[in-house]
């Protein structure tokens, strides 16, 4: 059924106008309130009809409001539809309760202010409804006098021109500093609103405005002492509730000063009663490390309530561990009891953002120079941080051009910095394979940029020859990016300290990586690129016998194609193997073509190959000519929703089913499935309409090998593993609020303290660390050489799973492969509440078929890895569930029956 209605037209400009359309609800009530309506625009021409698709661009960012129509108690509502366009459906009417704004003031003062809309009560005289606000904790309540307000403007708003509703609004006034409303200490409260109307009567939660609240707690001083306001949410209903906490005992400090090197502190105690006798004979200071839990005390004389404390940085940094690298956070020790250090009484919010303090350059006992500065928290607690003084931001470029070896690059560099020499003396250690070490001393040239008041360009320039690393020279190239360079700079007042990563992309071997160097060569390089592919394409005949490999957009040598392209050297097919690589140096068996992305050598081949080889997509450039052959391997077994089973309101929906996407699919002609699960998600998730291939994953065929004991000993050689420590893997998901807001050049921060970690563990195993590249690249080590061992940059982290007796792991879908190993696993969840959204997004109940424990702090994890052989007991039928599940078409021949589907012409 459809319905037409007259459009007025009004123009705006020569090439747009507004459309404006009025409908009677009244006279076509009986039609519209039944199913789904779509809008759109019907348009004739010389007597031909078409229709165009109304978009809606108003419901996305704006909340609409229902159009009520009597007498059938329904709501008529506008909605945008999967694709954006503009329909409507009728829904039953029901209460309406919006909370428009909520301000919690700095000294404990709570504002609300909304309406509450019930559409069908006719009201004619405003004062016959009695309203009522409600506080309610457990089995108690308290009504809370409400001030009734005048809403004028709800009638126009709800498009009601026979209907009066300035009867709806409501505003309250909460002041806590001089009542407590009855609420107990600690007690959670939820607010709710109740009209009543002609013995009729509505009661519902007040809910959170779809604006947020700016300020979602206040500390203040009260007739009953410090007491905290905080307002929370009811997840199910969205509903506000208030909790009330009573200090016992408050320490605020009142003046911080940093200067001359030393912290000094100045506050005071807040108790509900000094009338009561309250001992101080025992107080501390006490300095905590957030991470390695390490703590240091500090006795402090209280006068009349207040306290003053003086650190002398100098003193304690060059005698004691005090203060090294990371936050400290502050206390005060009262009879036995800790109390954090805060400053909340100062009516100064968001401290972290607004306060910052001078920070004091000095060298540590080991000589390394670090920075030291007390530091707000989020929550307006006092720390200290320290850091290193100067970190990698980012690598230009690294080549040796004749005997010399120069890396140039941005470093930040932490205030102070303006007195820094030009030129430095200092060396790198870069380590290499097979435990092979390159200490190599370098010269430092540094130069301020204008970009930031941090930002240092740096060229670091060493002669080989001198160095005797001549002949060197090749495998120093080949493993740059083995493991992080290890970087000192020397200076008069101790040496800088820090690691960079050169990624293989950045060694410059070829004139053409030279001239890129230059934007505007590298401009046209890459026009000129695509002009030779274009060429290609059109004039050159396929090679019937080339195959294209790449993994992980040419980061790597790994993955499915490397183990599909080692089968083939196996079975000898054939073939004339190119492998899309940025490291030119690797070590790659059969000989192969190695050609970096975008080069001209790439260009040439992806235009006259016949078969492709990828675990993601190419560049949008690729065209398939006939007879051309994609086989798409995927890289894992799929978290996180996909596709188009994203939900369409989430902001990843459009990147995850974009035009473009859909385009680089449909050039697939076979995809491998590493279980039923996934296959059937990557065909529903992509619409992928051509060839699966279920067959199991080729990268996992590894572990079924017969030679399995010897490939394992080959791979710890290869890393300097001493052979008679067991291993475990930390292989963490990438968090990418750990990494914004400014902590990209912090060092990364482990959940657990690597030197306790080591006590406990370390005559037992040793442990690798598999990060992500922007973590990996912020990473300090350099103290647990002989325990930790960083392996971020190892092409192919199969061969890792292999060697380890135990994994560390969190949200990520590493566990699916490791599976196949039947090792334990470990899930350190630490921030599974802040996660939990993202979790709850999964594909699968995560947290009830995860094939191991969770532990979500270090005391846990410790004890998970102390008694692991119990847990993997005990999680055993969990653990093959989830085997026979994602696991059930491995076998160790996934590379043969893919290669015998694909490659049958070579």
């Amino acid at each position: 059924m459809s319905l037409k209605f007259p459009v007025s037209v009004e123009a705006i400009s020569e090439h747009s106008c507004f459309l404006k359309l009025e409908v009677s609800m009244t006279d076509y009530a009986e039609s519209l309130l039944h199913g789904f309506w779509d809008a759109n625009l019907l348009l004739e021409n010389m007597g031909q009809e078409s229709k165009v698709r109304i978009a809606n661009h108003l419901t996305n960012s704006n909340e609409p409001q229902p159009f009520y129509i009597k007498g059938h108690d329904k709501n008529f509502v506008p909605y945008a539809t999967m694709n954006g366009n503009l329909s409507f459906k009728s829904e039953d009417a029901a209460p309406i309760l919006k909370t428009q704004t909520i301000v919690l003031e700095e000294n404990g003062t709570l504002r609300l202010s909304g309406y509450l809309l019930v559409p069908w009560w006719n009201v004619q005289n405003n004062e016959d409804v009695q309203k009522r606000l409600i506080l309610r904790f457990g089995e108690d309540e308290r009504d809370i006098v409400m001030t009734d307000v005048l809403r004028t403007d709800m009638t126009t708003y709800y498009q009601q021109e026979d209907q009066a509703y300035e009867w709806t609004g409501f505003a309250v006034e909460f002041n806590f500093p001089n009542s407590t409303y009855g609420l107990p200490d600690g007690a959670p409260a939820d607010l709710l609103l109740e009209y009543e109307y002609n013995h009729s009567s509505i009661t519902l939660p007040i809910t959170f405005p779809s604006s947020g609240v700016l300020n979602r707690t206040s500390t203040f001083q009260s007739f009953d002492g410090i007491q905290q306001l905080a307002i929370k949410k009811r997840m199910k209903t969205n509903g506000i509730v208030l909790l009330l906490t009573k200090e016992e005992l408050h320490a605020e400090v009142d003046e911080i000063y940093s200067e001359g090197g030393q912290i000094s502190i100045h506050g005071r105690i807040i108790t509900i009663n000094k009338g009561e006798r309250v001992s101080f004979e025992d107080t501390f200071i006490i300095i905590k490390n957030r991470t390695s839990k390490a703590e240091y005390s500090f006795k402090v004389k209280i006068d009349s309530f207040h306290f003053n404390y003086t650190f002398d940085l100098s003193s304690l940094v060059k005698n004691e561990d005090i203060f090294s690298e990371g936050l400290w956070d502050l206390f005060l020790q009262v009879d036995g009891v800790m109390y954090r250090l805060v400053t909340r009484l100062d009516g100064i919010k968001n401290k972290q953002n607004r306060i910052s303090f001078p920070p004091y350059k000095l060298a540590n006992k080991d000589g390394e120079i670090i920075v030291i500065k007390p530091y707000y928290t989020l929550k307006d607690e006092l720390s200290i941080m320290t850091k290193p003084y100067i970190a990698a931001k980012s690598i230009s470029k690294a080549e040796i051009h004749n005997s010399i070896f120069l890396i140039d690059g941005k470093l930040h560099v932490q205030i102070p910095n303006k007195d820094l020499p030009e030129i430095s003396q200092g060396h790198i250690m870069i380590k290499g394979q097979f435990g092979k070490n390159y200490d190599i001393p370098v010269s430092w040239k540094l130069q301020k940029t204008e970009n930031t008041k941090n930002e240092f360009h740096f060229t670091l320039s060493a002669d080989l020859k001198a160095a005797g690393l001549l002949e060197e020279r090749d495998v120093l190239l080949r493993d740059i990016n083995f493991d992080l360079i290890y970087c000192e700079i020397d200076f008069e007042d101790g040496k800088a300290i820090f690691t960079m990563n050169v990624t293989p992309e950045k060694v410059v071997l070829t004139l053409e990586d030279r001239l890129k160097q230059n934007d505007k060569y590298k401009a046209l390089l890459s026009k000129w690129g695509l002009l030779v592919y274009k060429l290609c394409f059109k004039f050159l005949p396929v090679n019937r016998k080339a195959v294209v490999f790449q993994s992980f957009y040419g980061k790597s040598y790994s993955d499915n194609p490397k183990a599909l392209y080692e089968e083939m050297l196996a079975q000898h097919r054939d073939m004339k193997a190119v492998w899309v690589i940025n490291n030119l140096k690797a070590d790659i068996p059969g000989n192969p073509i190695l050609v970096r992305p975008r080069s001209f050598k790439y260009y040439y081949y992806m235009a006259i190959s016949t078969y492709f080889v990828n675990n993601g997509n190419f560049p949008d450039f690729f065209q398939k000519r006939k007879g051309m052959t994609f086989l798409q391997t995927w890289h894992g077994t799929p978290l996180k929703k996909l596709g188009f089973d994203v939900d369409p309101k989430a902001l990843a929906y459009e990147e995850n089913t974009s035009p473009a996407l859909l385009k680089r699919i449909e050039k697939w002609d076979y995809l491998i499935g590493p279980n039923l699960y996934t296959a059937e998600i990557l065909k529903r998730a992509y619409k992928y309409k051509k060839k699966m291939l279920n067959v199991g994953y080729p990268r996992n065929d590894i572990f079924y090998k017969e030679n399995i004991r010897t490939k394992i000993i080959d791979i710890k050689k290869k890393l300097n593993i001493p052979l008679n420590k067991k291993v475990i893997l930390y292989a963490p998901t990438w968090r990418d609020y750990e990494y914004q807001n400014g902590n990209q050049h912090r060092a990364y921060e482990f959940k657990f303290d690597l030197k306790t970690f080591k006590e406990k563990f370390g005559e037992e195993y040793i442990l690798l660390l598999r990060l992500h590249y922007f973590d990996a690249s912020r990473i300090r080590l350099h103290r647990s050489d002989d325990f930790i061992y960083n392996v971020s940059s190892y092409d192919d982290i199969g061969e890792l799973y292999l060697i380890s007796d135990l994994m560390i792991t969190d949200y990520s879908s590493v566990m699916f492969d490791y599976a196949n190993l039947n090792r334990p696993m470990i899930f350190f969840t630490y921030d599974l509440k802040r996660y939990g959204s993202q979790v709850r997004g999964f594909y699968f109940n995560f947290v009830g078929e995860a094939p191991g424990p969770f532990v979500t702090d270090q005391e846990q994890l410790f004890d998970a890895i102390e008694h692991i052989d119990r847990l993997q007991s005990e999680h055993q039928i969990k653990y093959d569930q989830f085997k026979d599940r994602f696991c059930h078409w491995e076998d160790g021949q996934a590379s043969k029956r893919t290669i015998e589907a694909v490659f049958k012409n070579l």
